[in-house]
């Protein structure tokens, strides 16, 4: 493991580099499966921009963390925390597992749980919240798997699949989520 900031049954979080930035890490963002729910991915990406991107993680509104295999040390995704607002201690948690044979089973479910963690424990944030495509299952049963609750929908928002489909808004507060995963 290099330079560990969590480590779960798996994988294990650490700090992005530029290592990771030119590997395979940009090509996951062009790739239109793995894009096909992200909001901001229409556009092709390249190991420049996925270097500038990561040269703009400086600030503490947003903390992106890359997902290793502890098995083989393999840079397999990221996870990350955006719009963190430090006042009321809430942010917004992403994931994407970049590398085809690992998406599916316990990669994501230990990388999603260790960033619960990191927000609720480490970063004291008082409430995750989630948006996701109606359509999108595998963000829907994350969402169930840990307890989220539905707030509400905004009605055909967003582009996907040549239609329009609702925007699904839940939210995960930290008591609730301390009830399930003691520490």
């Amino acid at each position: 493991m290099n330079n560990p900031y969590m480590i779960g049954k798996h994988v294990y979080l650490r700090h992005p580099t530029e290592e990771d930035a030119l590997g395979q890490w940009h090509e996951w963002f062009s790739d239109e499966e793995t894009c096909k729910y992200l909001g901001d991915r229409f556009w092709p990406n390249s190991k420049e921009a996925q270097l500038g991107f990561l040269r703009s993680l400086k600030d503490r509104s947003r903390l992106v963390l890359s997902i290793v295999t502890i098995e083989d040390d393999k840079h397999i995704g990221v996870v990350g925390l955006g719009n963190i607002n430090w006042i009321h201690r809430y942010a917004d948690p992403s994931i994407v597992i970049g590398e085809k044979e690992y998406k599916k089973g316990v990669y994501t479910i230990d990388a999603y749980s260790m960033i619960l963690k990191v927000a609720f424990i480490r970063l004291n944030l008082r409430i995750v919240r989630s948006y996701r495509n109606k359509s999108n299952k595998g963000s829907g049963y994350l969402e169930k798997l840990f307890n989220y609750t539905t707030i509400g929908e905004f009605p055909k928002l967003l582009y996907i699949d040549g239609q329009y489909e609702n925007l699904v808004v839940g939210m995960l507060d930290k008591e609730s989520w301390i009830k399930r995963n003691p520490v």
